[in-house]
């Protein structure tokens, strides 16, 4: 039993025997202090991105359904669809998508809360940290996903409106490139709306205003953030282009890799990101508010350190 204790442990918290950082070897760059919480962390992510992947259960199973149905209709012998068929069968997955990622914004404004404390280099008990960001923002994380999920399907039906008026006229390519860079850009800045969100107290315009102005402030550290976020699936579908006799093993692994764990390490690298800019950027501008968390001070080489032991 305490074997079996001791493994949950690890698998919810990380691992045991990790000492707090003392002044003298606190990382010193970003780049250190995201290795050093990975080394720590990394088991604690399974349980974290399982806890998350939850509530993501009805887009995953509704997911497959229409994935399995368009292979279906695409390989049938002697089957008879239109290409109206596959953009109706396109459209109405989008659409119900739409309240399965909606539903998505509580759980996620928990995990954000629980990695950005984690990415800081503090401790977090994953359960009542995680419900008590939920309690604390559930409101306003709804609204949030609700534009990650209606998004997908408004950039599709402009695409599909506006494309078949380009026959028409040249002009409808301005709406359909406007509609393209308001995705593109919330796709960036969303990134940064769950840790502002959970991070500070502000109405929700104005986490929606200050991430996409960040965002776009910051654009070239945006793009590669998200890139690094695609890195995984781009490098799966590139090998099962090469490869196509392992398609079929390259997507269970990936889907079980995303189940079990690369969704927390994505949304690490992202609350790493978000840290590095609020502490760089919106912190200084607000009395009170800590910088360079879990970093080592910038003076360190002008402070005399006196250990506890030593004072009177």
């Amino acid at each position: 039993m305490a074997f079996f204790g001791n493994l949950m442990n690890n698998y919810f918290y990380g691992k045991q025997g990790k000492g707090d950082f003392t002044l003298e070897n606190l990382p010193q760059n970003r780049r250190q202090l995201f290795g050093e919480v990975l080394k720590v962390r990394w088991s604690a992510m399974f349980g974290v991105n399982l806890l998350y992947m939850i509530i993501w259960i009805p887009a995953i199973i509704w997911s497959f359904l229409n994935v399995y149905t368009l292979f279906t209709m695409l390989t049938a012998e002697g089957a008879a669809y239109t290409a109206e068929d596959v953009h109706g069968l396109i459209a109405t997955y989008l659409l119900i998508m739409v309240p399965c990622v909606a539903i998505t914004g509580p759980f996620n404004a928990g995990v954000t809360y629980v990695l950005r404390n984690w990415a800081r280099d503090e401790h977090s008990f994953v359960f009542s940290d995680f419900k008590d960001a939920v309690k604390a923002n559930w409101k306003q994380s709804l609204v949030i996903s609700l534009i990650d999920g209606i998004l997908p399907f408004l950039m599709y039906t402009c695409w599909r409106f506006y494309g078949g008026m380009l026959a028409q006229s040249s002009f409808y390519i301005v709406p359909t490139a406007l509609v393209l860079l308001v995705t593109i850009v919330w796709s960036l800045a969303s990134m940064l709306a769950y840790p502002m969100l959970i991070t500070y107290d502000l109405k929700l315009k104005d986490v929606i205003r200050n991430s996409i102005l960040l965002t776009l402030a910051k654009l070239p550290f945006a793009v590669i953030i998200k890139l690094a976020t695609l890195a995984i699936p781009a490098l799966a579908l590139g090998l099962a282009l090469l490869i196509p006799s392992i398609q079929m093993h390259v997507l269970m692994v990936v889907v079980l890799l995303y189940l079990v764990w690369v969704v927390a390490f994505h949304k690490l690298i992202v609350v790493s990101y978000a840290n590095w800019l609020f502490e760089t950027y919106l912190n200084p501008q607000i009395e009170g508010a800590r910088t360079n968390i879990g970093l080592r001070p910038e003076n360190w080489d002008d402070v005399t350190y006196i250990p506890e032991d030593d004072e009177d």
